[in-house]
């Protein structure tokens, strides 16, 4: 169960954070000189913005090695905005494969299985709304608008801006790199949440077991693919998961990629007459897993 959901939050998720944020300034370079990372990322959040929508597939799968555990991937294509996702998709645990079908807007979520539609009353908006509450707001202001990615990107992300592929005709600029965890641990403190010694070690090992790809457009500054993965040794992985200490006792290698494309077309859902609870529907599927 906890594993499906995580599936559509990191599909909600990445949608909401390319693409709810408010506008910032494009950052002008010389033509044909590669950006910093940090104007790369933030520029990349705005013009998304600024087209307000996007055609996208997303992808998810995620291990541990020797085949220990359960496997688990997803997949889902349709288009999003900022308001409302329409995706279709298939989520594999194990040997067992589900298709279906997902609607969000500003206030419900819905998944639709073997014909039968489950919902609750908890979208968009009202994630964003616990996003900017409180402490949180400092967070959001710092990673999901365009000048807070633009002051940090370079502290949580280690890496270089080189020539891109051409993707659907236009030349991008691509950036490739981990995580940072001395920008993380720092970022961690400024928030009141200092890292013990032990889970510095865990954050250290995790950073370099991290890899970033950002494929941005040079003229327009849309992104058009994002990948994000962990790739942890299994004696690594059975460390952090044997640590009574450890805040990553549930940790997994995985991979997850987001391709986007055809930007600015309107997003809207219907909602199904009627659905039964969506925890219906993960107590019938996944109870079982837990």
């Amino acid at each position: 169960m906890r594993r499906f959901f995580s599936a559509i939050a990191f599909l909600v998720t990445l949608v909401i954070v390319l693409g709810a944020a408010g506008c910032g300034d494009h950052f002008a370079r010389s033509s044909g000189e590669a950006p910093a990372s940090g104007d790369l990322a933030a520029n990349a959040l705005s013009a998304l913005e600024a087209k307000g929508s996007a055609h996208f597939v997303a992808d998810m799968s995620s291990s541990q090695p020797g085949s220990v555990g359960l496997q688990f991937s997803a997949r889902f294509e349709g288009d999003a905005s900022a308001t409302a996702v329409d995706a279709s998709g298939s989520v594999g645990v194990g040997g067992l494969s589900l298709n279906g079908r997902v609607m969000v807007d500003e206030h419900n979520v819905f998944i639709q299985f073997m014909n039968q539609w489950y919902g609750e009353h908890q979208g968009i908006r009202d994630e964003l709304g616990k996003a900017k509450e409180g402490k949180n707001a400092q967070v959001w202001d710092e990673l999901a608008t365009p000048e807070g990615l633009r002051r940090n990107f370079d502290h949580l992300f280690s890496g270089e801006v080189s020539e891109g592929p051409v993707v659907d005709g236009v030349a991008t600029w691509k950036f490739e790199g981990r995580m940072n965890a001395d920008g993380l641990a720092e970022f961690a403190r400024r928030f009141d949440s200092e890292l013990t010694d032990p889970e510095r070690a865990q954050l250290d090992k995790v950073a370099a077991a991290s890899d970033l790809v950002l494929v941005v457009g040079q003229d327009d500054h849309l992104p058009r693919g994002v990948e994000f993965g962990m790739h942890l040794s299994a004696a690594d992985l059975k460390a952090m998961q044997d640590s009574s200490s450890s805040t990553l006792q549930g940790a997994e290698n995985f991979k997850a990629t987001l391709a986007l494309s055809e930007f600015g077309k309107p997003v809207e859902i219907t909602a199904p007459q009627s659905f039964k609870p969506l925890d219906a529907l993960f107590e019938q599927l996944f109870s079982g897993f837990e």
